[in-house]
């Protein structure tokens, strides 16, 4: 039997902590500058579907202490070049399933790795299985949430957007 994780008060998060910059990259920093070997830096440019013509959504629920979604929005060349990354490749021709499973793991380990710097999510929040949507001029809706994080990162030539919102249950 596999045990349930023991959920923590909501209120044992602080709210400064989930909405902390630094936080996120690290985490990205971490899993893309060090795992990957792809530099990583803070950019002002914000990914969204509705202002790039082919992008790819990869989103992760939150459930337990914090319920809501962790989204990493990319670009269609920025998907093949952290896929083709990920994958030791030298590049990834078009978006194929390759390119769309691995924004939907690359997302899963984002995803992960910042819970696992806040240690009353460590064990109190779980992740869904990522769902990965791909298109043109779309939106992502969610329910308002008492916190959002949206923070942009530049790679090699593109750009991506992380955006993390939520309310502590």
């Amino acid at each position: 039997m596999i045990a349930s994780p023991t959920l923590q008060p909501a209120e044992s998060i602080a709210l400064a902590t989930l909405s902390d910059t630094s936080l996120l990259d690290q985490t990205v920093e971490e899993v893309l500058g060090m795992m990957m070997g792809v530099p990583v830096s803070v950019s002002d440019t914000t990914v969204a579907p509705s202002n790039t013509p082919i992008t790819i959504t990869g989103v992760i629920g939150l459930a337990g202490a914090l319920s809501g979604a962790f989204s990493v929005v990319i670009n269609e060349i920025g998907a093949r070049q952290i896929t083709a990354s990920m994958m030791g490749m030298d590049e990834v021709p078009a978006i194929d399933d390759t390119v769309l499973d691995g924004i939907g793991e690359i997302t899963n380990i984002l995803a992960g790795a910042w819970k696992l710097k806040i240690p009353s999510l460590s064990s109190a929040c779980l992740l869904s299985v990522p769902t990965v949507v791909t298109g043109t001029q779309y939106d992502v809706h969610r329910k308002s949430s008492t916190f959002k994080l949206s923070r942009s990162y530049r790679f090699n030539d593109s750009a991506f957007t992380i955006t993390i919102c939520g309310e502590q249950t």
